[in-house]
Parts: structure tokens; C-alpha cells; sequence
């Protein structure tokens, strides 16, 4: 099992200049990251999904995010 942060957006509760909410927890790969958040939060939008560093929080994925967000 590997760490991981899973970016997430609940549109109904976040204005559009909002930063997603994260996920973190361990698993498998990354399709396993992703259905444990949607598990976990049912109408959310998978936005990033990052994979590190156990501990660092979710500051790490929010900066991959950013760095690859057209804009």
C-alpha cells in the first residue's frame, strides 16, 4: 500500500476560485485512491490525484494541482 492525497471538489458547497478538499489514504494504486474518496464522499469530483510521501499532508498534491491547471 502506498500513500496517497486525492483532490476533490463538491460543487454544490465551493465557488469555482475555491481549492478542492483532500483525501488522504493508502492504497493499492491510484484507481484504488480515487474509489475510496468517492466511497467516502459520493458527490464529489476527482480533480488530482497524487501519490507521496506519507505525513507531508496535502500541500504537496495541491502544488502538482496548481502547476498543471490551465489558466
Amino acid at each position: 500500500m502506498q500513500n496517497y492525497v486525492v483532490l476533490y471538489r463538491m460543487e454544490k458547497e465551493m465557488l469555482p476560485a475555491d481549492p478542492p478538499f483532500g483525501f488522504q489514504c493508502e492504497a493499492e494504486d491510484t484507481e484504488h485512491a480515487e474509489e475510496q474518496c468517492e466511497n467516502a464522499y459520493p458527490e464529489c469530483d476527482i480533480v488530482w490525484v497524487w501519490q507521496g510521501e506519507k505525513g507531508v499532508g496535502v500541500e504537496p498534491a495541491l502544488q502538482e494541482y496548481w502547476g498543471n491547471v490551465p489558466g
